[in-house]
């Protein structure tokens, strides 16, 4: 059974925010013993790459070749595969005609993905600049039926080339550039003369490179640094968020490559204990933004946090600093750093070269990626992280322990073949239950998804729109396609049940909320019912008034009880009664 409850919302973001804290209705409650049951198994699973004495990857072990130990112990391995990567799969069937989905489509015939995130956020001037050029020497050894997303983080997370498309446009556009570039009249002529990828072309010319924490005129005061930092931090976790999300049900190894001088929150991940770090967070943070607490942060890092841990993606973190014999902290644009006395002999200058950040290294370390830092071959690191994951293995296990309290478990994977390198993520953390949202956080939270470019594959959704003409307004019909497997994981005497939330959002080009329907779910079903529904998926149909001005309708799917979500982004240009100015 579904108990279906709508409610429909127009105006401002306080108005939605209020309208969804006066939605948290309570859930009728049974008498008796609590019987729910959470029936997800604690699985780890891990990825693992090995490679012989020259780099190429080992590709016949078995089973019983690997090992896996849990805090030294050994495991059972419940699952075992090999993945060859650089064998196609079959492709997945395209969805028909005004139909949207998050569940993988043409990226299916590409068994690992790769993103790699330029970070012009936590990064220098001249690093930004290094590293692009670095990035324009890799590219032009690129393939066209390669696969590689190419994501900026700055003041948002930009997306120049997703991962589920291949390298042809990236080819053309590197090419497109050199062109651009070229000492030869005829190659720039002609390549004025071609149309390329707008996006593309921004991002290989540097435009989208930014001053970090630039501030036009003035000086710039200790405060703004501070909140420009925090900012920074925000905008950070957001994005990791969101990259977890979009992978989560991606098949195959997936790999982050991040160009950074440093990786802002994530340095977090070092923590041996969330639970305390939290706590250390919570009670030392001392920096409050206009209108958000410095606490509320910590929900944001926890979350981030647990969503690499469950994904398992593999960060191979690439310092954009590259080799340099004299650092005299030019890089720096930050006046909270104290630079180098006048004082300091000029050969020990000469000498120092930048340290590698400790951070870079345990991230790689712990999410089984690599570290590259201190080479001016920076597009080697790129190429290696792609090398990695041409053949893989995944390994699963149900850990024996009954210790689940947030601290980190070291994870070791032997081999039994010598001469060989095992790289496999560092451990994970024993984390509980996720806590929910809080409902006066919610809105923050389904906002962000909203805004996001990056569509979430947490739970999968599918959506068919089509535009029909309202008495006084046009509308949309949405159709709304659920999988209850990936959702309804509590089983209560004998009951799948869940509580969901769908959230029909309408944005404008600079994603100002318009309208946002909500439909509640309550589901409830018997073995019987669950069996059949399992087969079919369950529908969900809603009618919206078209809102002037809208330009996208964001679909999500919400899990009251663990914060997973789903979500698809829909261009309403298509749709719309009134032609859209471009």
């Amino acid at each position: 059974m579904i108990n279906h409850r709508q409610r429909c919302r127009t105006g401002t973001c306080v108005a939605l925010a209020l309208a969804l804290l006066a939605g948290s209705s309570a859930r009728p409650q049974s008498q008796g013993v609590d019987t729910t049951l959470r029936v997800t198994t604690r699985l780890v699973n891990v990825n693992v790459v090995v490679t012989d004495e020259r780099g190429n990857s080992v590709k016949d072990l078995a089973h019983d070749d690997f090992a896996v130990l849990d805090a030294g112990q050994p495991q059972k391995i419940a699952f075992f595969s090999a993945i060859d990567n650089e064998r196609p799969t079959s492709v997945a069937s395209l969805p028909g005609p005004d139909t949207y989905t998050n569940r993988p489509t043409d990226y299916s015939a590409a068994p690992s993905s790769t993103i790699l995130l330029f970070d012009t956020l936590n990064s220098r001037w001249t690093s930004q600049g290094y590293g692009l050029q670095r990035i324009r020497k890799f590219l032009r050894q690129i393939e066209p039926q390669d696969h590689i997303g190419i994501y900026v983080l700055g003041d948002d997370l930009k997306i120049v080339h997703d991962f589920n498309r291949d390298a042809s446009d990236l080819f053309a556009a590197i090419r497109r550039y050199d062109d651009l570039h070229s000492h030869v009249p005829e190659a720039r002529a002609a390549a004025k003369e071609s149309t390329g990828d707008p996006d593309l072309d921004r991002f290989l010319s540097g435009k989208d490179n930014r001053y970090r924490f630039g501030k036009d005129g003035g000086d710039i005061s200790k405060a703004y640094m501070r909140d420009r930092l925090m900012i920074a931090i925000q905008m950070t976790t957001a994005s990791i968020e969101a990259i977890a999300r979009q992978l989560a049900n991606v098949q195959g190894r997936k790999t982050l490559i991040w160009v950074t001088d440093s990786i802002g929150a994530m340095a977090h991940f070092e923590s041996d204990d969330l639970d305390q770090f939290l706590k250390r967070w919570t009670g030392q943070s001392g920096i409050k933004l206009a209108k958000i607490p410095a606490w509320e942060n910590g929900l944001d890092i926890e979350r981030m946090i647990r969503l690499m841990n469950g994904v398992g993606i593999a960060v191979y973190t690439v310092d954009a600093r590259g080799l340099e014999t004299v650092d005299l902290d030019f890089r720096n644009t930050s006046p909270l750093v104290d630079i180098s006395s006048s004082t300091e002999p000029m050969a020990d200058l000469l000498r120092r070269t930048p340290e590698p950040d400790i951070a870079l290294l345990e991230l790689a370390n712990r999410t089984g990626g690599r570290a590259f830092f201190n080479s001016n071959d920076l597009e080697t690191g790129i190429r290696r992280a792609e090398d990695d994951a041409r053949f893989t293995y995944n390994l699963a296990y149900v850990p024996d322990h009954n210790q689940w309290k947030g601290e980190w478990r070291k994870i070791q994977v032997k081999v039994n073949r010598p001469n060989v390198t095992v790289l496999a993520r560092g451990g994970y953390f024993a984390l509980p239950d996720a806590r929910p949202v809080p409902p006066r956080n919610r809105f923050e939270f389904l906002s962000q998804i909203a805004a996001s470019p990056i569509e979430s594959s947490q739970l999968p959704l599918t959506v068919h729109i089509a535009a029909t003409s309202g008495a006084k307004q046009p509308k949309i019909d949405a159709k709304v396609h659920l999988n209850p497997q990936s959702m309804l994981t509590d089983l209560n005497n004998g009951h799948r049940k869940g509580s969901f939330e769908v959230m029909f959002m309408q944005l404008d080009p600079k994603n100002k909320l318009l309208d946002a329907t909500q439909k509640d779910i309550e589901a409830d079903f018997d073995p019987q019912e669950y069996a059949a529904i399992s087969q079919k998926g369950w529908d969900l149909s809603a009618q919206l008034t078209f809102k002037q001005g809208a330009t996208l309708l964001c679909v999500i799917i919400h899990d009251k009880a663990s914060d997973a979500v789903g979500s698809v982004r829909i261009p309403l240009a298509r749709y719309s009664p009134i032609p859209t100015a471009h």
